[in-house]
């Protein structure tokens, strides 16, 4: 189910939201790289969430800090964890629905930082990353036997290790990421009312 093949052209083809989102954020890695690399103004400058000027009016930031990151590593290691969760995903969902998906768990997140963060600034995909993952784990909880076990516990693997490295290591958006993860729940909830919906392995 999570197996990419190396064929790129397939890729792009059964993933173009996907290939779009990694483009968007590959392309604010370069201007910012222009720029002069990850200081504060230059992040708000491309979209990234700040707090007072979201209280002033520029709810857009909402849902493009998720096109920005906070650093190179931070960059690499998100469109990774991207790529490998969302393409089947965007295959079970179609583009409209997928879109959506990212759409609605990226602003929830949003909302979440907003409400219950005290951070000035930040910007990462993480909270579109985590909302995947509560979306696998309503789908793998509600729906288990139309799954194989080694994709269930591929998932629940990742989730362990996405929130032990939430709560160990400095910095992270604890809120962000419980914000994203809810909103998954939530989004697939919605979405996957009945089991006949659910066909990631009929494509």
């Amino acid at each position: 189910m999570f197996a990419i093949k190396p064929d790129l052209k397939s890729f792009m083809k059964n993933s173009p939201v996907t290939v779009a989102i990694v483009t968007i954020c590959l392309l604010i890695t370069i201007v910012i790289t222009i720029l002069g690399g990850y200081t504060k103004s230059n992040l708000v400058l491309l979209g990234a969430y700040d707090k007072g000027l979201i209280n002033n009016g520029e709810l857009w930031r909402l849902l493009t800090y998720s096109f920005n990151h906070m650093s190179y590593p931070h960059f690499i290691l998100n469109i990774v964890f991207l790529i490998y969760l969302s393409h089947p995903l965007e295959r079970a969902l179609g583009r409209i629905k997928f879109i959506l998906s990212f759409i609605f768990t990226t602003i929830f997140a949003g909302i979440i930082i907003h409400l219950f963060s005290n951070v000035d600034y930040i910007a990462g995909s993480s909270g579109f990353g985590y909302g995947l993952l509560g979306m696998y784990i309503f789908l793998f909880l509600k729906y288990k036997n139309k799954f194989y076990q080694g994709d269930r516990k591929f998932i629940f693997i990742f989730v362990a290790i996405g929130f032990s490295v939430t709560f160990l290591i400095p910095d992270v958006s604890l809120a962000g990421h419980f914000g994203g993860f809810i909103g998954g729940i939530i989004f697939a909830a919605l979405l996957f009312r009945e089991e006949k919906q659910v066909t990631f392995y009929m494509r």
